[in-house]
């Protein structure tokens, strides 16, 4: 089923670059402005809300001295051969690992051109069943050997994401911890770290507080994948892995709640921004998470965060809602399909990543496509959340 419903285009028109594509059809509802082919999934589509619309495309501005600056991807885990045929299906992706090649190229040339300290990196880190091992082949295949740029090089700050569950999630962690390789940051199923920037004596901070959206919804991530076997997308022996580990997540989301409270209420960070494989908010295939809605949304608004971070969704989109902003990046390896929601701001089909750039009175986040040129930013341009409460 087609969950973006019938969409009249009516106006055909050549269109800028931003929107990723030389030319394609327009629509405007009143609300939201519609480019490409919105009506059918995975086709490059943009979907800005009318009053947020761009005239220009956005700039990607060289980073000032004493700010931060760092890179984001999700949804990433395809290297050259183990995407092409889902093993036990019949379901192809011959084109993900080509993208996520192109991709790894143009995040690297950005790195390198913003001056980045660091990769975020959203979750399904390794398709389709995560890694076996701290020694799996896929370590090299999907990870060391394609991210090669001297941009890349730099700390990678994880989370997992249903596919790294369906495998063995704790071998990323142990990967980590054994330091297989120093750039792989994920000390544990959840964890939190804070970046230190500016001149001395009036150094900005930003913390990053990692979670694992798996764990919080266990029930949900189940079902999608007998959903996902049901449909033939990967093979029915992924379910008995997947259970065969429920021990190791059992009992973890209620202490990684506690845990998430008590880190946003201690917190004296300038900027504060929670990361998570599952989205909140999102008009993308998989849509909002129901359960986060519930548990976490709720959090992030009375502790005032900046912004939550997510991918799951193999789409690009900035939504906002109650002072906080939502922001999409799941489009690494794969495309998706997306709508428009009451909260929507920006949404793209559109392989790419994101580049950010924080200083002490802003924070912009760029939305790039799998050539590197910008499609969307977006500015915090207030105060930090800390002055602000002051």
């Amino acid at each position: 089923e087609n969950m973006m419903g019938i969409r009249v285009l009516i106006l055909l028109c050549l269109m800028p670059a931003v929107f990723g594509e030389s030319s394609g059809a327009v629509a405007d509802d009143g609300e939201f402005v519609y480019y490409g082919r919105c009506n059918e999934p995975e086709q490059p589509c943009t979907i800005l809300k009318s009053t947020a619309a761009p005239k220009n495309l956005p700039t990607l501005m060289a980073t000032a001295e004493g700010d931060l600056a760092f890179v984001s991807i999700g949804d990433w885990g395809c290297g050259a051969t183990n995407c092409i045929l889902v093993e036990g299906t019949k379901r192809r992706f011959e084109e993900a690992g080509p993208t996520q090649a192109r991709i790894a190229a143009a995040m690297d040339a950005s790195a390198l051109s913003v001056g980045s300290k660091l990769v975020l990196s959203m979750g399904d880190n390794f398709y389709f069943q995560g890694v076996q091992s701290a020694d799996d082949p896929l370590w090299d295949s999907v990870w060391k050997s394609r991210f090669t740029g001297a941009g890349l090089q730099t700390p990678w700050y994880n989370v997992l994401g249903n596919h790294d569950h369906y495998g063995n999630a704790q071998a990323q962690i142990d990967f980590s911890l054994q330091g297989r390789d120093a750039r792989w940051i994920l000390p544990n199923y959840y964890w939190s770290t804070v970046q230190t920037f500016g001149q001395p004596g009036t150094e900005t901070t930003l913390q990053l507080v990692m979670i694992d959206t798996v764990i919080l919804d266990d029930a949900h991530t189940r079902g999608t994948l007998v959903e996902k076997i049901r449909r033939g997308l990967v093979p029915p022996s992924f379910l008995e892995t997947f259970d065969s580990r429920k021990h190791i997540r059992a009992g973890l989301a209620e202490a990684q709640l506690e845990w998430f409270e008590d880190v946003l209420a201690s917190s004296k960070a300038d900027w504060l921004v929670v990361v998570g494989h599952y989205p909140i908010l999102s008009g993308g295939e998989h849509g909002s998470t129901a359960s986060l809605i519930q548990q976490v949304k709720p959090l992030l608004e009375k502790y005032r965060v900046d912004a939550y971070m997510a991918g799951h969704d193999h789409t690009a989109q900035h939504l906002h809602e109650k002072g906080v902003n939502y922001y999409v990046v799941g489009n690494g390896a794969f495309l998706g399909e997306v709508r428009p929601l009451p909260q929507t701001v920006f949404a793209a089909v559109e392989p790419g990543y994101g580049v950010h750039q924080v200083s002490a009175r802003a924070m912009t986040t760029t939305w790039m496509d799998e050539s590197g040129t910008p499609i969307y930013a977006h500015t915090i341009p207030r105060p930090p959340r800390r002055t602000a409460a002051a």
